[in-house]
């Protein structure tokens, strides 16, 4: 049985930098979301259900390509004191009015932002039985301001442009040189990279999240037509080890 996890993702465009990859992070927060599905066979199925984004005029321009491509609604909200404006507020009362109506009833609230405002409305969440995650900087993720009121934090700067590929050329170089095009070896990269290392988890999970971040991808046609193929050569090149037990398939990353 397959379970929706209802996601709402709240960004607060002021003072992130232009290299921030959206995409990226959001296919990072449908990953790890997926993660507590991959050891039974009780999967789960986020769904980003709101998107909102808020901020001033040049803030939104920075990034208003992005947010058009992911579909989210964008909220100008212009300064009221020098350089303060309210995203803080609107988004603020966004999320506490979706806890309130319950339509759809969101389980998982992501903000994107390096505002401590956000705390109070993140604290309040949490008490009402939510999960909470935070999308801030680097310096800051370790503060217990955003700790004591935040289930996950990800650091923004690990979705910069720049910082986007990781260091898996070996990893893509296989793949790629197996039949699959750059971007379906980049999200086969992507989902291995989401699971941690030596921890068996049922090789059905693998499959679960890289359909939740490539709907179309297919084996169909191609040198390695299956996921046990697929398996096959990662095991061969000593990225995974594979069991079976109980009649259910088994992997763990190892590399």
């Amino acid at each position: 049985m397959r379970f929706s996890l209802p996601i709402a993702i709240y960004f607060d465009l002021e003072n992130i930098d232009k290299n921030f990859n959206l995409s990226k992070l959001m296919e990072s927060v449908v990953l790890e979301a997926n993660s507590d599905g991959n050891r039974d066979e009780n999967a789960i199925s986020p769904l980003i259900a709101i998107k909102l984004a808020c901020g001033e005029t040049n803030s939104i321009a920075k990034f208003r390509s992005q947010l058009t491509d992911m579909n989210f609604e964008i909220r100008e909200v212009p300064h009221v004191v020098q350089k303060k404006n309210r995203s803080d507020l609107v988004l603020s009362l966004e999320a506490f009015e979706s806890l309130y109506q319950k339509q759809p009833n969101i389980d998982l609230y992501v903000f994107i932002t390096s505002d401590t405002d956000f705390t109070i409305i993140m604290d309040k969440l949490r008490k009402y039985g939510k999960n909470v995650w935070l999308v801030t900087r680097n310096e800051d993720t370790e503060k217990p301001v955003f700790t004591s009121c935040s289930d996950k934090i990800f650091a923004i700067e690990n979705y910069f442009e720049e910082n986007s590929q990781k260091d898996n050329k070996a990893l893509l170089d296989l793949v790629s040189g197996n039949g699959f095009k750059k971007n379906e070896s980049q999200k086969i990269a992507d989902v291995l990279e989401s699971f941690d290392k030596d921890v068996w988890v049922l090789s059905s999970g693998f499959g679960t999240k890289l359909h939740s971040i490539a709907k179309d991808f297919s084996y169909k046609g191609k040198k390695i037509n299956s996921q046990g193929k697929l398996f096959e050569l990662l095991k061969e090149h000593k990225y995974i080890e594979t069991k079976k037990t109980a009649n259910q398939d088994y992997f763990k990353v190892i590399k």
